[in-house]
């Protein structure tokens, strides 16, 4: 049996869809597969997603997860696999659009390995069904899911990190499952309700632990919504929240309406950080730009900085 998994965290709607997605596809395909995730669900697999009639398998007693092989979706760093995952040795394929361990998993023959910059992990899976002509398994509720993978991680198609891939991908996924484009503002709206329900949650449930860059806090999290207004408002929350850790920290509230990004810190060894590594200054606990990025954009140009140094 093959195991479809993710991360040990949280799980994002990136590899939520894809999980899902090249479960069916693989199925198709004649392979023994599952999909397994033990980790918590964050903010973006919004009730929208969840009234999709597709989700993920659960593990039972029929379930022998100890024979089984393993194929990671949208992580490639081994600390952060899923604890169902105890032997690399058992991994059979690593699809993953965050760089930077490709090194280490080239001593690994039997393993598959696709890790490249490119929006979403989505589109991906997408090509993949492109690749085995498999095109009519691309039902409304997978192209919904995969589109909601591949807007939310490029920002509805506005980040830096989009590529011509993720546009094509979207393009043909809107076409094929017959979905009107107004579907992402129903989709981002959908996950700003449930941020706004339980906002120490849905802060929880997307901070990454322990940065390899070193330039920047070990404690990095971060919120994507529609609208800032009502985030900003809990800026003391917010603030709070993240002191949990007991460790210096640095938050980005990425907004799509004004097409901002709204770094939030308040320590003074961190804010001297981001205002040399962006040229700008804080005013008192935030610093925006003129335009926003992702949390592995600020990560890459922290790694770019600290080596030009």
């Amino acid at each position: 049996m093959i195991i479809i998994t993710s991360g040990k965290r949280y799980i994002d709607i990136d590899a939520y869809s894809g999980i899902i997605a090249y479960t069916h596809l693989l199925k198709s395909l004649g392979k023994d597969v599952t999909s397994i995730s033990t980790a918590k669900f964050n903010e973006s697999i919004c009730p929208v997603i969840k009234d999709i009639n597709l989700s993920l398998d659960t593990i039972d007693k029929n379930t022998t997860i100890n024979n089984a092989e393993f194929i990671i979706l949208d992580v490639s760093s081994p600390e952060m696999f899923d604890k169902i995952v105890k032997d690399n040795n058992k991994i059979i394929e690593i699809i993953d659009h965050h760089t930077g361990y490709e090194s280490y998993w080239k001593s690994y023959s039997n393993i598959n390995l696709e890790i490249e910059f490119i929006g979403s992990v989505c589109t991906i899976i997408f090509e993949k069904y492109q690749k085995y002509n498999k095109l009519d398994l691309l039902t409304p509720d997978i192209c919904k899911l995969l589109l909601a993978g591949i807007l939310d991680n490029t920002l509805n198609l506005k980040a830096n990190i989009t590529t011509q891939r993720d546009i094509e991908a979207c393009n043909n996924l809107y076409k094929i499952g017959k979905i009107d484009k107004s579907w992402a503002d129903t989709y981002f709206l959908s996950c700003q309700k449930l941020i706004e329900k339980d906002l120490e949650t849905s802060i929880k449930n997307d901070v990454k632990i322990k940065c390899k860059d070193k330039y920047l806090p070990d404690v990095f999290g971060q919120l994507l919504v529609l609208n800032k207004d009502s985030i900003l408002e809990k800026e003391d929350e917010i603030i709070k929240i993240m002191n949990s850790y007991n460790e210096p920290w640095v938050f980005n509230l990425v907004c799509l309406d004004d097409g901002k990004s709204y770094i939030i810190s308040n320590d003074d060894t961190t804010k001297k950080q981001m205002e040399t590594l962006f040229n700008k200054k804080f005013k008192n606990n935030i610093l925006i730009l003129d335009h926003f990025l992702l949390r592995k954009e600020i990560m890459k140009k922290a790694y770019n900085f600290k080596n030009s140094q």
